[in-house]
């Protein structure tokens, strides 16, 4: 963006400007997409490498019927055993890794009950000191159609002690866990809306940068007439900048597709 700034902005105002000033200038805007698209491909190089989860015993969310969970939520929460570790992944896709052993370690389950129903509104994994390391609600873990083998797979391969605690929901039985400590990591492994869902999951949401398909966009648009240039730098200059608006753009409406159309519609009933 500097370069940017620098070679189309001050040396046009300046009269400066030469065919290889465009070009420099398209050459440092390009590169502000084009490292977002090489950062992802080396990621997603590096995820089909990576086999730190293999071999583990996968829980994944059994929501109760008629709930309308997103297949983002359905195909990217987990919870991942291990033999030394509890790999929890949210609905966003961001990982926290938890020991079984140690001071740390979890111990024990607690299924979480209504005082006045008996129904189960939760899970939580303690440590030996009793404190909560983790919490799921059980509505969309535990009470769809697998929700039984699920609680069962999880019981038996952490192997730990079973419990059952009363606790005092809130007036709305689905948000009894708002007041919880771990109400925050509940939500993340619960269903998230879909608006915030794509904000959160854009490529450049965590650096801050939402407004950069536009500026960058707009700046390249400054460009693009050079692409009827006599002089082949300038022209190059202009292909560029064409490149840029397509690459920023087919990258937002791509995200925006995949959310619209697949990721955050509600999945189809479970099989028993």
């Amino acid at each position: 963006m500097l370069v940017w700034f620098v070679f189309f902005l001050v040396f046009a105002v300046t009269d400066s400007a030469s065919e290889w000033t465009f070009a420099v200038a398209a050459v440092g805007l390009f590169i502000v997409p084009g490292s977002d698209v090489a950062v992802r491909l080396l990621q997603r190089s590096r995820d089909r490498q990576d086999t730190s989860l293999t071999g583990a015993t996968v829980v994944v969310p059994s929501p109760v019927e008629g709930s309308r969970a997103t297949r983002r939520f359905h195909d990217t929460a987990a919870v991942r055993i291990l033999p030394r570790d509890i790999v929890l992944t949210d609905t966003l896709g961001g990982e926290r890794w938890i020991a079984r052993g140690g001071a740390s370690g979890v111990t024990s389950l607690v299924r979480l009950t209504d005082p006045k129903s008996g129904a189960a509104l939760g899970v939580e994994f303690r440590d030996g000191t009793g404190a909560a390391r983790v919490l799921l609600v059980w509505r969309w873990w535990f009470a769809g159609p697998r929700g039984r083998e699920n609680w069962a797979e999880l019981v038996n391969t952490l192997g730990v002690q079973v419990s059952d605690e009363n606790v005092r929901p809130a007036k709305d039985p689905d948000s009894w866990w708002q007041n919880h400590e771990l109400a925050a990591d509940a939500r993340m492994m619960s269903p998230i809306d879909a608006k915030e869902a794509r904000s959160r999951t854009r490529w450049n949401a965590s650096a801050g940068r939402t407004a950069e398909p536009l500026i960058v966009s707009v700046f390249a648009l400054l460009l693009s007439p050079q692409l009827a240039s006599e002089h082949w730098p300038a022209r190059v200059a202009g292909a560029l900048a064409v490149l840029t608006i397509v690459i920023e753009l087919s990258q937002v409406l791509a995200h925006e597709l995949a959310s619209r159309l697949q990721l955050d519609r509600p999945v189809l009933p479970e099989s028993p």
